[in-house]
């Protein structure tokens, strides 16, 4: 109830809060008459909201869920999609992107229109559309790579319609002017449009672009076709990455909630001032008004198709800092994983408030399991769980969009990075202001600190290398990945990380046959369709065989380049076919990317 009176409040405060949640509003946003008031822009403005920061999503959409999102390696593959086989022919994001960017460039033009009674309010406005064009032409390039740049309205007589891509470091150039002017403009506070958390000011300007210009830098930098002279462009997007992130880490305005599962499980964060004070933006669910159904996906009736592999399980450090392997001997306080309690002693924290301390005994149920035996719960809110609002697509769970908590790995991502390139040194105060300050949050107790000496992850004054690292990542970058996956696992990251690092190879499960693997279980008569396998992936036990101990297989088909998931060309997307001869039709040219044919649509 409480909660409904809040929404009703908003709609009457906000000028259009119904239409802000569910739909794109004012059809008529293009004329002169429009753009007259400050109200109006501000309406405009909330129409972006549900499409760029979807949260949850609304209804059974997914949000962070996606099944584009599901294709990483934090999930097995029961079930999920591969990469497009196929190219595009006509449409997809290429489409989606220039139908943003369009009303993009309108909001940037017709905010000049607007009477605005002082000049910090029209800079405010020009900040929050350039903030917008900033969003959506970062990610259109991490798609595309190289793409149009428009930084005007887009009309069927435009003379440069068919205007050939522009190059991609001179397109983010472009983005990271747009987010330094929102981020010099943009209100601190808007008290007239809305509480911070739930509008856009200052700290939300920074904290996307600490996202984007570390997603676009790392990219670049792992992108064999970046060259040396343009390793000077990388190192000032990762710069901006990193100063934008310590602007709101050192604000003073936010600080990381203390209990790590109620980030997302948290029914009114608006109410909830130990949440609140992470959540940079968030967004809000209500009973019959706007719901979702991340949290059914979670439930106990819920058979998890989307489930964790071994290798995301075993990510999870253990308690003295160390991985469970080691390079140079044993960890004594891992005890192994025979057992759902073995498994979850003397671990981070985060993994049993991300995943059930009851594994693989599930899996005989029929219903309430996981095919991988590892079973999620990190968005069940469990008070409510038998409610009807747990249930299909009535959750009302409010949604993270950008944390502190994220803004802190971006940080010290970029800071690794930058020092991988000579550009930086990382300290002891960089990860005690990041990293470090996660772990307290997260432990309850006692979390060893990171340490780094010399440039490699440290313990108590000891250097160490998990065995498990690849070898073509550096120590201290494995390390500081391993946090961001454990900290930001299935908020919808995954995937991109995977693309910028250059890493999809890692979904290989012929290459990585972990990443195909569940729990240890003994099986039985109950169990005996089960595959079980050895440590290397080795079939030891097949199905109909009612004995034998291992691993559960959980797909004995392969995620590989063979069955759709080709590899080297899903780094970057495929322009449309269509969108090619098209152009060529016109006197013009786009590039295809590369592994894609140039075009020959029909």
């Amino acid at each position: 109830m409480k909660k409904i009176l809040l929404a009703s409040i908003m709609c009457l405060s906000l000028a259009g809060c119904d239409d802000f949640l569910t739909k794109e509003p004012l059809a008529s946003f293009q004329d002169d008459d429009f753009w007259s008031s400050e109200n109006n822009v501000r309406g405009f403005a909330f129409g972006y909201y549900a499409d760029r920061f979807p949260g949850y999503g609304n209804g059974d959409t997914g949000g962070v869920m996606s099944q584009r999102q599901a294709l990483n390696d934090d999930f097995t593959n029961i079930n999920l999609p591969g990469f497009n086989a196929q190219p595009t022919n006509k449409g997809g994001l290429w489409g989606t992107y220039f139908t943003k960017i369009r009303r993009d460039n309108i909001f940037v033009d017709r905010v000049e229109r607007v009477p605005f009674t002082d000049e910090a309010s029209a800079n405010h406005w020009r900040g929050i559309a350039r903030f917008f064009r900033a969003f959506d032409y970062s990610q259109f390039a991490f798609s595309f790579k190289h793409v149009p740049y428009y930084d005007h309205e887009l009309t069927s007589e435009s003379s440069d319609l068919f205007r050939p891509q522009d190059d991609v470091f001179y397109v983010m150039d472009r983005v990271l002017e747009d987010y330094k002017y929102a981020s010099e403009n943009v209100y601190k506070h808007d008290t007239k449009t809305g509480a911070d958390g739930l509008v856009i000011t200052r700290d939300v300007v920074d904290a996307f672009m600490s996202r984007h210009m570390l997603m676009m830098g790392t990219k670049l930098k792992y992108d064999p076709a970046t060259t040396a002279g343009q390793t000077e462009k990388v190192v000032t997007y990762l710069q901006a990455a990193k100063d934008a992130a310590w602007r709101v880490i050192s604000s003073g305005s936010w600080n990381l909630a203390s209990n790590y599962h109620d980030l997302f499980t948290t029914i009114d964060i608006t109410s909830a001032a130990d949440v609140k004070q992470e959540m940079i933006l968030y967004r809000q669910y209500a009973t019959g008004m706007v719901t979702h159904a991340i949290m059914t996906y979670d439930r106990d009736e819920t058979i998890q198709g989307y489930c964790a592999p071994k290798d995301l399980i075993d990510s999870y450090l253990c308690i003295n800092g160390l991985p469970i392997h080691l390079a140079s001997g044993t960890n004594t306080y891992y005890q192994g994983d025979k057992t759902a309690e073995q498994q979850m002693a003397n671990r981070d924290p985060r993994l049993s408030q991300t995943f059930r301390t009851k594994f693989y005994t599930q899996y005989g149920e029929t219903v309430g399991y996981a095919h991988s035996g590892f079973k999620r719960w990190k968005f069940l809110n469990e008070p409510t769980k038998d409610d009807t609002e747990a249930t299909q697509s009535f959750n009302v769970t409010d949604a993270p969009v950008i944390r502190l908590g994220e803004v802190m790995m971006n940080y010290i991502e970029a800071a690794a990075e930058l020092a991988d390139m000579g550009e930086y040194t990382v300290t002891q105060v960089d990860l005690d202001a990041t990293i470090n300050k996660l772990r307290k949050r997260a432990s309850y107790g006692k979390f060893e600190t990171l340490q780094i000496i010399d440039g490699k992850p440290a313990v108590n004054g000891v250097v160490y290398d998990d065995a498990d690292r690849d070898s073509d990542v550096p120590s201290f970058i494995w390390e500081v990945r391993r946090e961001r996956r454990v900290e930001l696992v299935y908020e919808g990251f995954r995937l991109n990380d995977l693309k910028r690092w250059r890493k999809l190879e890692y979904m290989n499960t012929d290459l990585y046959p972990e990443k195909n693997m569940g729990c240890y279980m003994t099986k039985s008569e109950q169990y005996k369709n089960l595959i079980l396998c050895d440590e290397s992936g080795s079939i030891i036990s097949n199905a109909g065989n009612a004995t034998g101990s291992g691993y559960l297989k959980v797909s004995v088909t392969p995620r590989n380049s063979e069955n759709g998931y080709v590899l080297d060309r899903n780094y970057w997307e495929c322009i449309p076919l269509y969108e090619i001869d098209y152009y060529e039709q016109n006197g013009s040219h786009l590039t295809q990317n590369p592994g894609w044919p140039q075009g020959g649509a029909e």
